[in-house]
C-alpha cells in the first residue's frame, strides 16, 4: 500500500536528518531521530534496545572515525498492516585515525513510528554491509558551524 505523499516526505527528511546528524557527530540531534523504544541492529550481532543502548553503540562506533559523511541514497516506503517500512542504500565515507580512507555502501531495513511531537521516528533500522573498502582519503575541509 501507498504511503501518503507528506508522510514519505516526513521520512525522507528523518533520513536526512540522521544522515547530518551522524556527520557532525550531533549526539542530541541523532537521538532525536530515535523512538524511546527503538531497536538498532548494526550486524555483526550489535543489536540495540532503547535510547541508552542505541547511543552508546553509535558512540562507541563513531569513535573510530575522527570524520565521517553518511549520504541516503535510494529507497522506497511501504505500508504494510499499518506500519511504515522503508528501504534504504546508505552511503557512509570515513577517515580513520592513521588519516586512510574507508568507504562502506550498506542497506537498511527500517520502521518507523509517530513520536511524541507528531514528528516520524526510527522504531527500528536493521543495517547489512554490502561493501567496505578503501577509499583515497583527500583532503578533508570539516563543516564550521556558520
Amino acid at each position: 500500500m501507498t504511503v501518503p505523499v507528506a508522510d514519505e516526505l516526513a521520512i525522507r527528511s528523518l533520513l536526512a536528518r540522521y544522515g547530518d546528524a551522524a556527520s557532525r557527530r550531533d549526539p542530541v540531534a541523532w537521538m532525536a531521530t530515535w523512538a524511546p523504544e527503538c531497536t538498532w541492529d548494526l550486524g555483526g550481532g550489535r543489536v540495540t534496545h532503547g535510547h541508552d543502548e542505541t547511543l552508546a553503540l553509535w558512540r562507541s562506533s563513531i569513535a573510530k572515525y575522527p570524520w565521517v559523511v553518511q549520504v541516503p541514497a535510494s529507497g522506497f516506503l511501504e505500508l504494510r498492516e499499518g506500519i511504515v517500512h522503508g528501504t534504504w542504500y546508505v552511503l557512509e565515507l570515513n577517515h580513520v585515525v592513521d588519516g586512510s580512507g574507508v568507504m562502506h555502501l550498506g542497506h537498511y531495513r527500517d520502521t518507523y513510528v509517530h513520536g511524541e511531537d507528531g514528528g516520524w521516528r526510527f522504531a527500528t533500522r536493521r543495517f547489512h554491509l554490502i561493501y567496505r573498502g578503501a577509499m583515497d582519503a583527500g583532503v578533508v575541509r570539516p563543516l564550521t558551524e556558520d
